[in-house]
């Protein structure tokens, strides 16, 4: 069920209207509950097994970890969630990536296996609501919170249906706390602005993006440096708008029922350096990583080495967190060792001046995000060939500009290279201005009308011809 789709209009309306009708907490919460498991199932049914199987492990580990006091007892209970909801994980994403790869040893071995790849279907959002869980059971672990008693409350948590397939993650000692409070409907020109903003990304910028990136990343080999530059760059606003459209919209849909879900992203392509730009895409996730598994492998507690190792092994997971292909993991590789690069200089290079040269932080700026192009071209890009194709194209320039001898010459192409001025240049107007959720939360009536009247407009003419899943369901 997709958020810009008839049939989650009709359930929202249900939705809030019986919201309405009820007025006491605990039955709002089964609504919501039921409301949740219904979402999810619209994909599916079956796989709502997988969500009230790890509710019911995390709940009832929690609890026993809550009252044991035994550090052996305790890290046999923690290591009992980790099996069961790693283990589900691996079985429904990486267990095809296991066999195939096994295969290829195999057949370079001489041998060839009676058996094939197996090939199992991915459950929509497994990886958001298992790290959501997890973070449950770790931070009881580390006694950095208590164990709810209420088994709705900690099944509301898994699945609340705003975040539950493409997050953001949230973490119990964030959302627990909002269910003790009376749940209130709420609705402000804030909160509808954050809403009207994720679905202009999604559906007026990634959808139409989509369709010269996907032609292009097609056949590489095809087109010209020029050509594989504007795809990727592309491609770089079309998974932002894709992802951040998704996270304004959950996030907007959460406070309309009362819930507060945590920021996702911030600016991430004005990042002055790895670490910076960690700090501002999928922040959720990045933090998770961040603290439950660099934290854990000893962060940068040891030596200049180990903390190159937890730094790697960090990416290189949270690369294959995103799904079971080597171009992921390479994702994950390059992205470490970006960061590694970047300590190895900071700690080599004078401590910059204060305030910084405009000049060295527009080159930071523009050092950085070039390094995040390259990185996308390996995440877009799953078949080796083509990478290696796409890849050689964006970093050797060839000089080529002809692009009406290659049937780019369209109006289609210039629309499209058009609207990605238009996003960059509107883009670049809400970090000028700053928050920009709080400014047209406060600007008058008319001017609020006249932009939800331009929205409409835009959405006449740009909306697009088939329905695009957002790019992070499959993760």
């Amino acid at each position: 069920m997709l958020f810009y789709s008839a049939e989650f209009l009709v359930f929202s309306l249900v939705l809030l209207a019986a919201l309405l009708v009820i007025q006491r907490n605990q039955p709002r919460k089964c609504l919501l509950l039921a409301a949740s498991y219904l979402f999810y199932m619209w994909w599916n049914p079956a796989f709502i097994l997988l969500i009230v199987f790890s509710t019911a492990v995390d709940f009832t580990v929690g609890g026993r970890l809550a009252r044991e006091a035994s550090d052996s007892r305790r890290k046999l209970l923690l290591a009992a969630s980790l099996g069961c909801n790693l283990g589900l994980l691996f079985i429904f994403k990486y267990f095809g990536l296991f066999t195939d790869s096994l295969l290829g040893v195999m057949r370079l071995l001489g041998s060839e296996p009676s058996w094939t790849s197996i090939n199992l279907t991915l459950p929509v959002g497994i990886s958001f609501y298992t790290f959501q869980t997890l973070s449950y059971t770790l931070d009881i672990y580390r006694r950095r919170i208590p164990a709810t008693r209420s088994p709705l409350d900690f099944a509301l948590f898994v699945a609340f249906f705003p975040q539950l397939v493409a997050g953001p993650i949230v973490r119990a000692a964030v959302f627990l706390p909002q269910l003790q409070r009376n749940i209130a409907l709420r609705c402000d020109q804030q909160t509808v602005f954050l809403i009207i903003r994720g679905f202009a990304k999604k559906v007026l910028v990634a959808d139409n993006l989509a369709v010269l990136v996907d032609g292009v990343y097609a056949t590489p080999g095809d087109w010209p440096s020029l050509v594989i530059w504007i795809a990727t760059v592309g491609f770089a606003l079309q998974i932002y708008c894709d992802f951040s459209g998704y996270s304004d919209i959950a996030i907007g849909i959460a406070r309309v029922l009362g819930f507060d879900l945590p920021q996702n992203f911030n600016h991430p392509y004005i990042a002055r350096n790895p670490s910076d730009f960690w700090e501002r895409w999928h922040i959720s996730l990045s933090s998770w990583l961040r603290d439950y598994l660099y934290v854990s492998l000893g962060g940068n507690r040891g030596g200049a080495l180990e903390t190159y190792r937890n730094l790697m092994v960090t990416m290189l997971l949270g690369g294959l967190w995103h799904g079971a292909s080597w171009n992921f993991l390479l994702w994950g590789f390059m992205h470490g060792a970006i960061l590694i690069g970047h300590r190895l200089y900071r700690s080599a290079a004078p401590a910059p001046a204060s305030p910084p040269n405009p000049w060295v932080t527009l080159a930071s700026i523009l050092l950085m995000q070039y390094c995040v192009l390259v990185t996308w071209v390996t995440f877009r890009i799953t078949d080796l060939g083509r990478m290696v194709t796409g890849l050689q194209k964006f970093i050797l320039f060839d000089f080529d500009f002809s692009l009406a001898g290659i049937g780019l010459g369209s109006l289609a192409f210039f629309s499209t290279l058009l609207l990605m001025l238009i996003f960059l240049l509107l883009h670049a107007l809400s970090i000028r201005v700053g928050h920009i959720d709080r400014y047209l939360g406060n600007i008058g009536t008319g001017p609020a009308v006249a932009l939800c009247f331009l929205f409409g407009v835009c959405a006449f003419f740009l909306w697009p011809l088939q329905q695009t899943p957002f790019i992070y369901f499959q993760f």
